[in-house]
């Protein structure tokens, strides 16, 4: 059997709904075996940075395999994935990169988009930093078994993109197989669990906190412990604070729901970290953004951290640790609820109640942002309108939302009721929710799949709504449309008092370059609406909802309207000042 093909059957066999990909003369054996010799959809992105989006959200909304699997071609098809491989790499998302590659007798010669000039095609080395695993197969014998170990690497542990490179004769070798691999033989393999000793010591520091905080992020996803988290919570009455990656990991309507913490984050959230006596982060990395540049925490000090997280790397990489556990998260929640049981409990009835005068006290004080009437329109007004019509009519959608002033709003005033919330909460690539969503939605498509983007960011990838059409995937865009990157300029400002490379404008005019959203997605063959007035932004997503078809919401908003921070800190112009409260000791 050809390599190519004995790749395809096998990845068939475990499963493997959906490759996304682009065609180049390096995959062209790939792409033949997947399309005409396998059951698997293959779909044809527009550029091969979007195909990989996909494959991430894919992953996001179902959390466990089979992935999706993309396909590339050699050189600058291969090189275009960079960004969005990285999206992945850091937001722990499973995924497989079967790249194509040129022929290796021609290696080293300098061939047709070959990376030489140190070495022969050395292309996969550009990517270590930013995978799991990156590697070209140079036997056609073994080749099949490294595809296999590469699935196994992608989904097991901490998840994450893996990429090999197939060059174009070892695709098309002849290769002895007696079978088509199990590939779940490979990649059965049990998620590592908690140290029973290391669950008492973080259970002992618990029981006796009359301020515990839970804080949560991603790794709750990738685990699956949404019942766990809330079954702790709620059994020893610990109130949950989340990243953003983390967004929808405990329903933001559940009493014990402080909502998002950080830069953009609810005050509850944010006074909960600074006064929380013993905090317990689960499957959380504590960056820049959801610690307020890490100003929130009293640690060292006040405050006694329980660190878990199924990658050690992310064990006191920010602060030191009273207890560090190496695990899965679900197993470690089950494992800390079984510690917890039994043992005496502080009485947390006081910090409950302070915790919802201070979300009483938030919501009075963000009413204003929520209710403007203003036209153009502010960011907080089209957030909370569309969280009422998702809560009314499609309360288990898909909902992505994009970086720049999406990255304000969205984590106070977009209410999260499901777990089915996609945010990239590191790398923030611009764009990368509208293919994204094509994945999102081919992965659950008996739900509305919804995305809330800037029009900096839709410019970069408004490509991809031909592949929604294509596809007749009806996902519903929210452009929030103003001609200005927002954020930058708010903050340059701030800064230098004056904006640069910020605003669109005609050259000869000055004036606002203006694009209708709308126009480009009729163009597209999608429809498309625009929005002048805040009474408008609910009626346009319900009708886009019932549509049952591929629609851009092209929404006025104010370029001069106030982005959101619950948390400013400042860059330090003392570059030995590292921002922290307290630093290390």
């Amino acid at each position: 059997m050809q390599l190519a093909t004995a790749i395809a059957k096998a990845l068939e066999s475990a499963g493997t709904e959906f490759c996304f990909g682009y065609n180049g003369h390096g995959n062209w054996k790939l792409l033949d075996s997947l399309v005409h010799e396998t059951t698997i959809r293959t779909i044809a992105a527009r550029s091969e940075d979007h195909a990989v989006h996909m494959a991430d959200c894919y992953w996001r909304s179902r959390r466990e395999p089979p992935m999706a699997v993309v396909t590339t071609s050699v050189g600058p098809g291969s090189a275009n994935i960079t960004p969005a491989v990285a999206s992945a790499f850091f937001d722990s998302s499973a995924l497989l990169v079967l790249a194509g590659g040129g022929a290796t007798q021609w290696y080293g010669r300098g061939g047709i988009e070959e990376v030489y000039r140190y070495g022969p095609e050395e292309w996969p080395l550009t990517l270590k930093p930013l995978t799991k695993a990156s590697f070209s197969v140079t036997r056609p014998d073994n080749a099949l078994e490294m595809v296999l170990r590469a699935y196994k690497t992608a989904i097991s542990g901490r998840p994450g993109p893996v990429v090999v490179q197939l060059p174009f004769d070892i695709q098309h070798t002849e290769i002895e197989v007696r079978g088509v691999p199990d590939l779940s033989r490979w990649t059965r393999i049990a998620r590592p669990g908690p140290d029973p000793q290391a669950l008492e010591e973080a259970a002992e520091l618990i029981a006796s906190a009359e301020r515990p905080l839970l804080s949560v992020s991603s790794g709750i996803h990738n685990s699956r412990a949404w019942k766990e988290l809330a079954d702790l919570a709620e059994r020893f009455s610990i109130p949950v604070e989340t990243a953003t990656p983390g967004k929808g990991a405990i329903p933001e309507d559940h009493p014990l729901s402080l909502g998002c913490v950080g830069r953009a984050g609810t005050l509850q959230a944010n006074r909960a970290a600074s006064e929380c006596d013993v905090l317990i982060g689960v499957g959380t990395r504590f960056g820049d953004i959801d610690t307020g540049g890490w100003t929130l925490h009293d640690i060292p000090g006040g405050t006694k951290l329980v660190h878990i997280d199924i990658d050690d790397g992310e064990l006191a990489r920010v602060y030191p640790t009273d207890v560090a556990i190496v695990s899965d998260a679900r197993l470690a929640l089950v494992g800390l609820a079984a510690a917890l049981e039994g043992r005496p409990q502080a009485d947390r009835t006081a910090w409950l109640e302070h915790l919802g005068q201070l979300r009483d006290e938030w919501e009075a004080e963000v009413a204003p942002r929520r209710t403007s009437d203003a036209a153009p329109m502010g960011y907080a007004r089209v957030f909370s309108d569309l969280s009422d019509v998702v809560a009314e009519q499609a309360p288990d959608a898909t909902v992505l939302f994009d970086t720049g002033h999406s990255l304000s709003f969205g984590p106070p005033f977009l209410r999260a009721l499901s777990r089915h919330y996609i945010h990239s909460g590191f790398f923030h690539r611009m764009g990368w929710t509208l293919p994204g969503a094509v994945g999102a939605a081919l992965a659950r498509p008996d739900e509305p799949t919804i995305v809330v983007i800037g029009d900096g960011s839709f410019v970069m990838t408004g490509s991809a709504l031909l592949t929604a059409v294509e596809q007749g995937v009806p996902i519903v865009v929210v452009v929030l449309s103003n001609g200005t990157l927002q954020i930058e300029r708010e903050q340059m400002v701030k800064f230098y008092g004056r904006h640069s490379l910020t605003d669109y404008v005609d050259e000869g005019s000055g004036k606002r370059h203006e694009i209708d959203f709308a126009d480009w997605a009729r163009v597209m063959g999608a429809q498309g609406v625009r929005v002048r007035a805040p009474e408008e932004i609910k009626d346009a997503v319900r009708k886009a909802l019932d549509s049952g078809e591929p629609t851009v919401i092209d929404v006025d908003i104010d370029p001069e309207s106030e982005g959101y921070r619950s948390v400013h800190y400042r860059y330090p112009s003392n570059f030995a000042d590292r921002g922290l409260a307290h630093p290390p000791v």
